[in-house]
């Protein structure tokens, strides 16, 4: 190989390698801007990845059909990246105007959860695809203009695989920790742009330097070395391209289409083991916004090492369906023993290490249980692109785009058939090992598909079944599946739905009740905690007698709205994101003063944000008690925009009240989230019970001390208030800080926008 024409591979797998980068900048940034509209509910987040796959499946397609006819496949290339710069560029403020129009446009549609769903899903399509189109239709343009040698097909397309997907990787740890904490989510978004230009900018380069005159010494070589440079400066067919096919693979045409189809099934899979493994993943990481960052890179980094070590080989050795029915029989038994790997990481006390949730044990751990089976995974690509073109470098950007158009559209059914009916109905351990299953029927297929193998082959199908039907055997329950919290024999409600797992244990003897909610403590009745729910419930009502209606963000399992509901307000909406939470209230019915039984309270499985978003009246009082800000599904709630959200969704003399944790919230934290309220809600007073609970209340006029007397009259000649409270001047008590002092406390800085929200929990 000529050297200039080996720079000019290295970089073309540089500029692809970039691209991938970019790519995931988008998929993670459009997914946080979408939360401000369409919340973080698993529906709403399914309906955006959904959106942004279909554009890569059809963009993969049809410019695969395409691609292979063009004189220069890689100016075609710059332009598609000149385009998705463009597109991506405007995508946050499409997001934005988005934020106007769906609120009305949802409330439209008929009642239901399929309707809004669907709305969603269209808005997404309607913003996402365009640009998600075009970054689909790269994979296929760059096959054709990187893989132009019969017979290194699936070498070559294994190496844009891995720089790709390396790319990805890369993108999506600095997005995760670094951009969006940094730049926030719309520049992140704009600097991803800046990459694809650049890209596009070094495949001109390229394709100038091809064009540039040749020394005298270079001149005399040229005669021999035409074809090579006429493929390098894109001006014609590669030489490649018009020989004869002597060296296709002989693969029949029902192998062929069996390794389309099974491709097209491992996407299902893939994606159904994400799901399932993120949601094991949850019970044992912080489930910080960095959290799936983290889970996601070292997935797209065993994707990427299984690319180059599959790309490595086929240099080597041609592609057969025995590697591809190998690498299928292995997969479904590590991700058996994956699971055996969760269930046992509390055995290994791994968080001791580093002194509880850091970043670099929630890698560790991510790395442990996920980065094997994701490498074989990555194996796949180059295997599968070796035998359906059948190492043929004239057809690569069909068959590359068609294969890959089939992987993505699994991807899509496995990521909302594992989420929405897999789960629910069998369970996340028993997900598992279902798909598992499913690698060993395609390997076992595969191995039959080749007659040509070895005798001893023949008997792998049945030696890794048996090898993962013990392997299953021997796995423990699946009760959390490694959960730290694993006292069944206490256990009195556990339930793995679409976007939670929850689990309430109680001990009887102490009367204390607790849940678990995808690992994290929830609702615990110890004597602070009660304080803190019945404080919440109590005292928005005292401050506004005679409210007509109320608002609770964060239902939970019912006592904070229970305790509200005794005062006899005539509707109280409750919002929950996990119905899996509201069920489980049935067994905190003492807690709760059996509000599930009431006839004035609205339950709601939503988003909290995006209810309030969508809601149409005012409010007497709102109330919410979202998780801690750290939290992946709660960030959003402690942001300017959402307190704006909440004024004009106030009555005129409503009253406003949050839970703010002390725990694990960094003071600077801290200090900037009673800043945005104030920013929005001057009049506000910061109210503790004790332990990590504080809460600030908030009102359009000054709390005086004439009106907060009126507060403590009300208590003192209401009995529930004070047998959950106290006395009037326990109450008082509980008052940290007023205006003047909170000011004082608070001083001056940053409040948190949605664009750049980021809370890291405090050790």
């Amino acid at each position: 190989m000529r050297p200039d024409s080996r720079a000019r591979r290295c970089g073309l797998l540089l500029l692809f390698f970039l691209s991938g980068v970019s790519g995931l900048i988008y998929q993670i940034a459009w997914v946080r801007q979408s939360v401000f509209t369409f919340g973080v509910s698993v529906y709403a987040y399914s309906t955006v990845i959904g959106a942004y796959m279909i554009g890569l499946a059809l963009g993969s397609y049809v410019m695969g059909k395409r691609i292979d006819a063009h004189a220069q496949p890689l100016r075609t290339y710059a332009w598609l990246e000149v385009g998705i710069a463009a597109l991506a560029a405007l995508s946050p403020f499409l997001l934005g105007a988005l934020h106007g129009v769906y609120p009305g446009f949802s409330n439209a549609l008929p009642a239901g959860g399929f309707w809004l769903t669907l709305s969603r899903l269209v808005f997404s399509l309607a913003v996402l695809t365009p640009a998600t189109f075009l970054i689909g239709a790269t994979l296929p343009v760059m096959s054709r203009v990187y893989a132009t040698h019969s017979g290194r097909v699936g070498s070559d397309v294994g190496r844009l695989y891995l720089v790709n997907t390396a790319g990805a990787a890369v993108g999506c740890v600095l997005t995760g920790l670094v951009f969006l904490r940094y730049l926030g989510a719309r520049e992140t978004i704009f600097l991803g742009a800046a990459i694809n230009l650049l890209v596009a900018a070094g495949a001109l380069a390229i394709i100038r330097l091809a064009h540039a005159p040749r020394t005298a010494g270079a001149a005399g070589e040229a005669g021999n070395v035409a074809a090579d440079s006429a493929a390098a400066a894109d001006a014609a067919i590669p030489e490649a391209a018009t020989g004869p096919a002597s060296g296709a693979l002989p693969i029949s045409a029902g192998a062929l289409r069996y390794v389309a189809i099974a491709y097209g099934i491992s996407g299902f899979i893939a994606l159904g083991y994400e799901v399932v493994w993120a949601r094991i993943f949850y019970i044992h990481s912080s489930h910080a916004s960095y959290s799936f960052s983290l889970m996601l890179t070292i997935f797209l980094a065993g994707l990427a090492l299984g690319g180059a070590g599959a790309s490595w080989v086929l240099r080597r050795r041609r592609a057969t369906l025995r590697h591809f029915g190998a690498i299928q029989l292995a997969i479904g038994l590590l991700a058996v023993l994956i699971l055996h790997m969760f269930a046992r990481l509390p055995a290994l006390h791994l968080q001791d290490w580093f002194g509880g949730y850091t970043v670099s044990y929630e890698f560790l751990i991510a790395f442990v249980t996920l980065f094997p089976p994701t490498v074989l995974l990555g194996a796949l690509f180059p295997v599968v692109g070796s035998l359906y073109t059948r190492e043929r470098a004239q057809v690569v950007g069909l068959r590359i785009g068609r294969v890959n158009a089939l992987n993505t559209l699994g991807a899509i059914v496995g990521s909302l058939g594992a989420g929405f009916v897999l789960v629910p109905l069998l369970g996340l351990r028993n997900t598992g090992v279902a798909l598992a299953v499913l690698n060993l029927a395609l390997g076992a297929v595969a191995l039959r598909f080749d007659r040509g193998g070895r005798r001893a082959l023949r008997f792998a199908p049945a030696g890794a079944v048996a090898a993962t039907i013990l392997a299953i055997a021997i796995l423990p329950t699946g009760f959390y599946l490694g959960s730290y919290y694993t006292e069944t024999d206490r256990l009195i409600f556990y339930k793995e739905g679409v976007e939670t797992t929850v689990a309430v244990l109680e001990i009887p003897e102490d009367n204390y009740k607790i849940s678990f909610v995808n690992g994290r403590d929830e609702v615990p009745t110890d004597r602070a905690s009660m304080s803190a729910f019945r404080l919440l419930g109590h005292l928005p009502p005292l401050m506004r007698p005679g409210a007509r209606n109320a608002l609770v963000l964060s239902f939970g399992n019912g006592i904070a709205t229970g305790t509200m509901n005794t005062h006899g307000i005539p509707v109280i909406d409750a919002v929950d994101l996990s119905p899996e939470m509201i069920e489980a209230a049935a067994v905190y019915h003492e807690e709760n003063y059996e509000v599930l039984e009431s006839d004035r309270l609205r339950l709601h499985v939503e988003d909290g944000r995006n209810f309030l978003l969508r809601a149409e009246e005012p409010y007497d009082i709102i109330s919410v008690d979202a998780t801690h800000p750290a939290n992946a599904s709660s960030w959003a709630l402690f942001t300017s925009e959402f307190y704006q959200l909440i004024e004009s969704r106030l009555a005129e003399d409503g009253v406003f009240m949050q839970w703010i944790p002390i725990h694990g919230v960094r003071e600077d934290d801290y200090r900037d989230i009673l800043r945005t309220v104030w920013d929005v809600f001057p009049n506000m007073v910061l109210w503790t019970t004790g332990s990590t609970h504080s809460y600030v209340v908030a009102t359009r006029e000054p709390m005086s001390s004439a009106v907060m007397q009126s507060v403590f009259t009300r208590a003192a000649a209401n009995p529930i208030v004070t047998r959950d409270l106290g006395p009037p001047e326990t109450i008082a008590g509980y008052m940290a800080m007023a205006e003047t002092d909170l000011t004082d406390y608070i001083g001056r800085g940053p409040v948190i926008t949605d664009n750049d929200a980021f809370f890291m929990p405090a050790r």
